[in-house]
């Protein structure tokens, strides 16, 4: 073969080779910017998940909803409407969304939504429109938000694990937030999974929970008639207030080894954007009467939210169902005893499980914390112009009361 021969050869694949390392710049610059989603580990299934958020100033409203193949949660709050909570059910059949708010007293707060395009349409009919002396037929309030911009990098990845032995199961089921700029990855791996990224995390979930399953196994083998141990594991992160200097994160856990209901709690982080720190409760309050003085704020939040249910139950028996008794928190005068309301204590102190959110700071109460497992969790926002004269001079500078 000729040299010249030789040369005509290797001259095409040394320009196709400069091609591709111009490629490989670019997508190596492309990298520095987003960050690309590795696998989760072998035998982790993958769950396709969304983020949407809009908001409408004018009124106060913000709506947060994930949503994968079967479930959703998120956060609403819409301060004209005197509601929010957490979204613990949302169906969806094409652009409709039917919304069911959680978290203690606002059960039953329902709403539907329709999406269309960058915008969505929100229609609540108020379950207090009696208790405002209003007769006849309940009208229906609707509201038009806009998709939240700083929404726009935040990412969600979910996954399920199972596996099934002779007499021994586990499933595990993970969604964690993360953001798609590299720059801030550090920021939310540290502040939320301690330093793991969700797929380092996922592993370490795994082999936690499997020798935990192990454990379990053999604690019972001694049993004439060892049962089946079956380990049930979640742990769901989602946002539930976004914006260009904060964003506040739900991490929901829970744990099921058997009896008549598994463990349940939920945590909050609040991560500042600007600075790549997570806010402690030093960095939210300031002074030393915050909690006693925040005490009875926060009782009367509590009754206002008991008397969401005291409207559902009038509501329930106007339509010729069989509600319950009206609750004495929403007609009662003079001071209130928690305790007759089912609670454990007769006031409520403040939560150092806090948020932030558009109305104000959230305070989060677990099941069993402030009253039995079957009234659930609580949530409770004080709103900015009550909480002002407690705040720490960070937030007082953030705008976030504007």
């Amino acid at each position: 073969m000729s040299g010249r021969h030789i040369l005509g050869h290797c001259h095409w694949p040394m320009a196709l080779l400069g091609k591709v390392v111009v490629l490989c710049a670019l997508s190596l610059f492309a990298s520095g910017c987003e960050a690309v989603a590795p696998p989760f580990p072998e035998g982790f299934v993958r769950i396709p998940s969304k983020l949407n958020a809009w908001e409408n100033q004018g009124e106060g409203f913000r709506l947060v909803i994930v949503s994968n193949d079967d479930r959703a949660q998120g956060f609403l709050e819409w301060e004209a409407q005197g509601i929010y909570g957490r979204i613990v059910e949302a169906g969806r059949k094409g652009d409709l969304w039917t919304l069911s708010l959680g978290d203690g007293g606002m059960n039953g707060v329902e709403l539907n939504a329709v999406t269309r395009g960058s915008s969505i349409e929100v229609r609540y009919t108020p379950l207090a429109w009696a208790e405002r002396g209003g007769g006849g037929k309940p009208e229906e309030v609707r509201i038009i938000a806009n998709r939240l911009k700083d929404a726009k990098g935040l990412q969600l990845v979910a996954a399920r694990y199972t596996t099934q032995e002779e007499d021994r199961s586990m499933s595990l089921r993970l969604q964690y937030l993360s953001v798609r700029r590299r720059s801030q990855l550090r920021v939310f791996d540290e502040v939320l999974r301690r330093g793991k990224s969700p797929y380092q995390r996922a592993a370490f979930v795994r082999a936690q929970q499997e020798a935990a399953s192990i454990e379990l196994h053999r604690s019972l083998s001694g049993q004439s008639q060892r049962p089946a141990v079956s380990l049930e594991y979640e742990e769901i992160q989602y946002p539930v207030f976004i914006s260009e200097r904060f964003v506040s994160v739900a991490t929901q856990h829970y744990l099921f080894e058997g009896g008549a209901h598994g463990a349940a709690s939920t945590s909050f982080d609040v991560i500042d954007r600007r600075t790549g720190r997570r806010l402690g409760i030093g960095d939210v309050f300031a002074g030393k009467s915050w909690k006693t003085d925040l005490s009875p704020i926060l009782k009367a939040e509590l009754l206002r939210q008991r008397s969401f249910q005291d409207a559902q139950r009038k509501a329930t028996l106007a339509a010729g169902g069989s509600g319950d008794e009206a609750d004495a928190a929403g007609s009662a005068r003079g001071p209130i005893d928690l305790r007759t309301l089912g609670f454990f204590e007769p006031d409520i102190a403040p939560s150092e499980n806090v948020f932030l959110c558009r109305s104000g700071i959230g305070f989060e109460y677990d099941r069993y914390q402030i009253a039995p497992w079957y009234m659930g969790e609580f949530v409770l926002v004080l709103p900015w112009r009550e909480l002002k004269p407690y705040l720490s001079s960070m937030l007082l500078s953030a705008d976030l009361f504007e």
